[in-house]
C-alpha cells in the first residue's frame, strides 16, 4: 500500500494553516542504543554520570555528547586542581586539553552532566586520607555514590565552582573567541568573562539532538570547525 503525500493533503495542510503551525512536524523513532532514557536524562540533569572520554561522542561542530543531548564534562578529582594548582574547569568541547587528557590518560573519568549551575560536585580526599597519584584516585571516583555513602571513606563530596575551558572556547571559536592573537585580547577577555552555560545552550541546543533526516533547523549541529 502507497501512502500519500500528506505535505500535499490538502485537508491537512488546511488544519495545519488553521493551528498557525508553520513548520513541519517530524517524528523519530525511539532507539536506546541512540536515543537518552528517562533515568539516562534523569542521571544527567542531576548528579552526573563518569565516563571515559572515549565513551564521550564528539559531534561535527566539536561539542560535546551522550547519545542526542549535548553535555558539558569535568574531572571531578579536587586534589587533580589541587596538586596542579589550577581552578576547577569544565569543557565543552573537543579541545587541546581533552585531546592530550585521552593520549595519555585514557582510563581517567570525566564526570559528565546537562545541568547549569554555580556549583559543581568535587571528589575531596579527607583529612588524614593519604595523598594518591591520579591513577590511583580514579579507583575512588569511579564509584562516588558508595564513597559519598560512607563516613569513613577516604573522600567527600564538595561543591564547587568551576569556570569554562579557555582552550573549548578556542577550538569553537565561540562568538569569535580567540587566545592567541595579542590584538583580540581584550574583547576576548569580555567573552570569557561574561560566558554562561545558559547562553552557550541557546547557540548550540542541548537537547534533543536529530541523526536522521530531520530538516536541519540547528545550524550549530552542522557548523563545521
Amino acid at each position: 500500500m502507497e501512502l500519500p503525500d500528506f505535505t500535499e493533503f490538502a485537508p491537512f495542510n488546511g488544519l495545519r494553516e488553521k493551528m498557525g503551525a508553520a513548520e513541519l512536524g517530524y517524528f523519530e523513532l525511539f532507539d536506546p542504543a541512540v536515543h537518552l532514557t528517562g533515568n539516562e536524562r534523569s542521571e544527567l540533569e542531576s548528579g552526573g554520570i563518569l565516563r571515559r572520554l572515549d565513551e564521550i561522542k564528539f559531534l561535527p561542530d566539536n561539542t560535546l555528547a551522550i547519545k542526542n543531548s549535548r553535555v558539558l564534562l569535568y574531572n571531578p578529582d579536587e586534589n587533580y586542581y589541587r596538586s596542579h594548582r589550577e581552578f576547577p574547569t569544565y569543557h565543552v568541547a573537543r579541545c587541546s586539553r581533552l585531546e592530550q587528557s585521552m593520549a595519555e590518560h585514557a582510563d581517567r573519568e570525566y564526570l559528565v552532566t546537562t545541568r547549569l549551575a554555580e556549583d559543581y560536585p568535587l571528589l575531596k580526599l579527607r583529612p588524614g586520607a593519604a595523598q594518591t597519584s591520579d591513577s590511583a584516585n580514579s579507583a575512588s571516583i569511579s564509584s562516588p555514590q558508595n564513597a559519598f555513602a560512607s563516613s569513613v571513606a577516604p573522600v567527600s563530596l564538595v561543591l564547587h565552582s568551576l569556570v569554562v575551558c579557555k582552550d573549548c572556547l578556542h577550538k569553537l571559536r565561540y562568538r569569535d573567541y580567540d587566545q592567541y592573537r595579542n590584538r583580540k585580547r581584550g574583547y576576548s577577555q569580555r567573552v570569557l568573562d561574561e560566558f554562561r552555560l545558559q547562553d552557550f545552550f541557546r547557540l548550540y541546543p542541548m537537547y534533543p539532538l536529530s541523526f536522521g533526516g530531520r530538516p536541519s533547523q540547528d545550524k550549530a549541529n552542522t557548523q563545521s570547525d
